[in-house]
């Protein structure tokens, strides 16, 4: 990849005269999620001015300290209102909606991707739904991944204009990471029986993944050749001890806790033969898009973005208000061993074609017709 070279707000002065694209702010960094670096590098090639800041509290004296840009995007927004304190949150839920109305009436533009519609944390779920209904009015245009989060977006916040709203497919992993060593490796290196069929969970562990659910699905199949991994870090301590419980007597399911580094990832996806999304609420997954670009059959709820993304050719869809659901559709996984790669091999075709090129020409037309709005 060609190293990205992102422009400091200083420059964006010098270069006013001669710009020809968009110059944008984005005010938070994912420092270990690959998203929103894919998507400036792309869109950073295709001529856009790009500044990044991590700010969560105060940033506007540092926008209107120099040359305002075009635009400021969001991605995650409930961290900027969102505390431990009720009376905190209400207090940064003030400061940033004053913050991003007095952007709006100085004439920069507000774009928000919508990766989640609340906080899976938060306590406070009616500060978290007022201020995000708020800032939804304020914002000039909104992006989701899929039609139907586009759907629970309009309806949930009651959006007027759904004009604003745009479906922009999110972008694949296909050669972001290591993908070298080959399923013996991978499985010598977790300790696997080769002859077992490997369900694997990747990623951070919370509540509404449903991995305490994956366990007593897993538990009902009562197949000696069938293993559970779970590779990720859980979000409490309380958590961890839950699941620790629930596995201590079965020999087939691992945890294996705490972050997996991306050098890592290779050896999870290619030592596994079906990755899961056991999850009991969700709008919008990269992580099925990593399964995908690792060529792998996926087990997910037929709904929301899973339902958009899979099909019946690459993943086991289940009901998820089917109590036997999941572990029928563990189950069918298990019936057709056989079929598994080539069922991994539709998913990678699939994700190929949602590239990070794509993503990134999409959002530059939502970012003009907005400036032509």
């Amino acid at each position: 990849m060609d190293k990205l070279e992102v422009k400091p707000i200083k420059q964006l002065v010098q270069d006013q005269s001669k710009a020809t694209q968009p110059k944008l702010v984005l005010l938070s960094r994912w420092k270990f999620n690959p998203y929103q670096k894919l998507l400036v590098e792309h869109l950073a090639k295709m001529g856009v001015q790009i500044e990044e800041l991590d700010c969560r509290t105060i940033f506007l004296p540092i926008l209107l300290k120099h040359a305002k840009p075009n635009f400021v995007h969001f991605h995650s927004v409930h961290s900027f209102f969102l505390t431990s304190s009720r009376l905190k949150s209400l207090v940064k839920l003030v400061v940033f909606i004053s913050q991003v109305f007095i952007l709006r009436l100085i004439g920069i533009r507000i774009i928000w991707t919508v990766h989640d519609l609340k906080s899976h944390s938060s306590r406070y779920s009616e500060i978290d739904r007022f201020g995000t209904t708020l800032f939804t009015r304020i914002t000039h245009g909104i992006i989701t991944h899929y039609e139907v989060a586009k759907r629970e977006v309009i309806t949930t916040l009651r959006l007027r204009n759904a004009n604003k709203v745009f479906v922009i497919p999110h972008g694949n992993y296909i050669d972001y990471y290591a993908n070298k060593i080959g399923r013996v490796e991978a499985r010598t290196a977790l300790n696997i029986p080769h002859s077992s069929l490997m369900f694997l969970f990747l990623g951070r562990i919370e509540g509404y993944k449903g991995v305490v659910e994956m366990i007593d699905a897993f538990k009902q199949l009562h197949h000696k050749e069938a293993q559970l991994v779970i590779a990720g870090k859980p979000e409490t301590e309380k958590l961890e001890e839950l699941l620790k419980q629930k596995i201590a007597d079965d020999d087939n399911i691992r945890l294996i806790s705490g972050f997996v580094p991306d050098d890592q990832i290779q050896v999870y996806m290619n030592a596994c033969d079906v990755v899961m999304f056991p999850y009991l609420d969700i709008l919008t997954s990269g992580a099925v898009l990593l399964a995908m670009s690792f060529s792998k059959a996926c087990i997910a709820p037929r709904k929301s973005c899973f339902a958009e993304v899979l099909d019946d050719s690459g993943a086991f869809l289940y009901d998820p208000d089917l109590a036997q659901g999941l572990s029928q559709a563990m189950n069918s996984a298990i019936q057709h061993k056989t079929e598994l790669l080539s069922m991994g091999e539709r998913n990678r075709q699939l994700a190929e074609q949602w590239s990070w090129s794509r993503v990134a020409k999409m959002t530059l037309d939502v970012y003009k017709q907005s400036l032509s709005d």
